[in-house]
């Protein structure tokens, strides 16, 4: 029986204690983030494929989306902390895919704020399995609970933490999401973009839209960033959207072109296949639905 026992609180331990190893990249003085891998998520890179940030506001650190688990919200402050022994004073999620706040209850459990934009209250469907829970490892996955923002908020919003003022901008359109909010520091000119930039792998539109997102890159541009942190891919100069804003743009004006030649979906879709951006990691199994999805909002302009 003690046998069993000590075999059973060994287990659970270690279900507790996966570590992802995440190693901090420094953006600016006052910004770094952890980038994650152009890959899907699955059992091997435990949904590290995400980009999150911690901002250095002089009293305690401000947390841009908490990862794809409890493990990985953990793993990213523990590395922080050997940087800079901080508390979290705020949380915020960008957008309700769950790559992006699974961590969530990592940060509430020790009474930290999160806030988001009302998009979760109507499109965060907290009666299904999430898609970490169904891709990655048990052991990855243990102690994540799916956790709600503790406050969300329907308009831009300006706050201040500590030295640093933050200007939380939610899109005008559906873009990536219905909602994608973006954190902007004018203090060091960086913009935590989310999931409205990609770049080192090909965005997904799926669920969003193509004008929606092209016009939010547009309002994103007038702010003059010197530094754009993407929602996936390593790339932090002032022209990081570029790819997005490239490989979107061409596809609206050739699946525009198609429709006005007057062909259907299945005819745009091969017809539409953007040979250089074959380069970019998940090519394969994100173009083609990139064109079904926005044609089917094209074919209505």
């Amino acid at each position: 029986m003690k046998l069993l026992l000590g075999t059973l609180f060994f287990t659970i331990t270690s279900l507790s204690a996966y570590d992802y190893a995440l190693k901090p990249v420094r953006v600016t003085s006052d910004v770094h983030c952890f980038f994650g891998k152009p890959e899907i998520m699955d059992k091997t890179n435990n949904g590290n494929i995400v980009n999150s940030c911690y901002i250095d506001a002089e009293e305690g650190y401000v947390v841009v989306d908490t990862g794809p688990s409890y493990a990985y919200a953990e793993s990213a402050y523990n590395a922080m902390k050997k940087i800079k022994s901080l508390p979290v004073k705020l949380v915020i999620n960008t957008h309700i895919h769950d790559d992006h706040w699974l961590g969530n209850n990592y940060f509430t459990e020790q009474g930290i704020k999160v806030l988001a934009t009302d998009d979760f209250k109507v499109n965060a469907d907290m009666s299904i399995p999430t898609r970490m829970q169904t891709y990655i490892s048990p052991e990855a996955y243990a102690k994540t609970v799916p956790t709600l923002p503790t406050e969300m908020i329907s308009s831009d919003t300006i706050l201040t933490v500590g030295n640093q003022k933050l200007e939380l901008k939610i899109a005008k359109h559906k873009a990536h999401t219905a909602k994608d909010m973006v954190v902007y520091l004018p203090k060091s000119k960086v913009l935590i973009a989310a999931d409205l930039v990609f770049n080192d792998r090909l965005p997904s539109v799926r669920g969003g839209d193509i004008n929606g997102w092209l016009s939010a890159l547009e309002d994103l541009d007038k702010l003059g960033a010197a530094h754009v942190v993407g929602g996936h891919g390593n790339r932090t100069d002032k022209d990081a959207a570029q790819m997005t804003r490239e490989y979107f743009t061409q596809m609206r004006n050739e699946i525009r072109a198609a429709i006005a030649d007057g062909l259907g979906i299945d005819e745009t879709i091969k017809k539409v296949s953007m040979d250089k951006f074959k380069k970019y990691k998940l090519y394969e199994g994100t173009h083609r639905h990139n064109v079904e999805s926005s044609y089917r909002v094209l074919e209505w302009e």
